[in-house]
């Protein structure tokens, strides 16, 4: 979220995105997460082109696919 807010402060839009991480065994021993979950992390940044049309999709409810650790 900071990256995305400093990235809008200089006029440059960014969109979170899903991709599979390098670093999935560091970023789970560091979390204490378990073996059997993916750690996922993305942004896509770039300036937004004038008069492109703006989709909406649907979104799943965050306890399909959120779990917190640690809480």
């Amino acid at each position: 979220q900071t990256v995305m807010l400093l990235l809008r402060a200089e006029g440059v839009h960014s969109c979170p995105q899903v991709m599979w991480t390098m670093f999935r065994r560091t970023v789970s021993e560091i979390a204490g997460a378990d073996d059997d979950l993916v750690l996922l992390c993305g942004v896509a940044v770039g300036y937004e082109r004038e008069g492109a049309v703006r989709l909406r999709t649907g979104r799943a409810e965050m306890t399909e696919t959120v779990r917190f650790i640690g809480t």
